[in-house]
């Protein structure tokens, strides 16, 4: 009877021995990287276009995350770069742990494709205004719990532009035009909480766009470009009684804004009057600009 009870006690200790690996396997296990979205990114939209990224969109398709350790922006030292898709609960994950003690990462992430810059100057996308691009930097991450992404568009849209008639004027053959930056180098360090053109270099130009209807009256554009200051050239036709007047190539710079809908009104007339530019910000809603021409 002594001999069994032996075993039978050698038996609880070898089960007991089994089960706190098997727990303290559980709990390694568990430090998975995690992720939750957010940011203005995913505020209301004010303006429709079918390649607009939405949070709903990349819990389809899913983010790109990078994790670094170094000075970020001076010296990253990349630790991976996966892909994290979204689970059943909500949370994104790509399948990379946290070591036993904290590394002090720091996270870049995109929808597109990240590379780390060749000396080290942060990560940068190769972005192309065909495709809507958000972007996150994440400085200081709580260890071993889940983080939240805050996104950002970095491309400016140009919505809306209303040109009126300044009273007692007719106005007609207007043309109003802007030669857009299309896409460029973006450096997600460099450009992070920037919507001035911040962190763009390499940029390329597309053809002038008209962006305004011939005639008094509100044309609704949907152009992505590179934030920053962009002239718009404008030409038109005023009468007034027996006088009339062509104005062309008349200019003003314009600040379009990162993550806006910039929309713009101005009022055109004769040589009488001023024109003027107006520019109104929402966040990835309307940024309203008025334009004075200066005629």
């Amino acid at each position: 009877m002594k001999k069994i009870v032996i075993s039978f006690l050698g038996l609880c200790v070898l089960l007991s021995a089994c089960n706190k690996q098997a727990a303290e396997r559980i709990d390694v296990l568990s430090d998975e990287v995690e992720f939750s979205l957010g940011g203005p990114a995913f505020e209301a939209e004010v303006m429709t276009r079918a390649s607009v990224v939405y949070k709903s969109s990349l819990e389809d398709s899913g983010i790109k995350v990078a994790a670094a350790t170094g000075t970020a922006g001076t010296s990253d030292t990349e630790v991976w770069n996966a892909d994290f898709a979204k689970g059943s609960d909500g949370i994104f994950r790509g399948g990379k742990y946290w070591p036993n003690s904290n590394p002090s990462y720091h996270f870049y992430a995109s929808n597109v494709a990240m590379t780390r810059e060749s000396t080290g100057k942060g990560y940068t996308v190769a972005a192309s205004n065909a495709t809507d691009i958000v972007c996150a930097y994440l400085a200081s991450p709580s260890y071993k719990t889940t983080n939240m992404l805050s996104f950002e568009h970095i491309f400016a849209r140009l919505g809306s532009v209303t040109v009126s008639a300044a009273a007692g004027y007719t106005i007609t053959n207007i043309n109003i035009t802007v030669t857009p930056k299309t896409g460029g180098t973006y450096n997600l360090f460099t450009g992070a909480g920037k919507t001035d053109g911040t962190g763009w270099s390499s940029t390329s130009s597309g053809t002038a766009a008209g962006i305004a209807n011939a005639t008094p009256g509100t044309k609704n554009n949907d152009i992505y470009l590179v934030p920053g200051s962009y002239v718009l050239t404008a030409t038109w036709t005023a009468t007034r009684g027996n006088y009339t007047q062509t104005f062309s190539a008349k200019t003003k710079t314009v600040s379009l804004v990162g993550g806006k809908v910039n929309k713009i009104t101005t009022t055109l007339g004769g040589s009488a009057s001023e024109i003027e530019f107006s520019i109104e910000v929402a966040d990835w809603g309307e940024n309203n600009i008025n334009v004075d021409f200066g005629v």
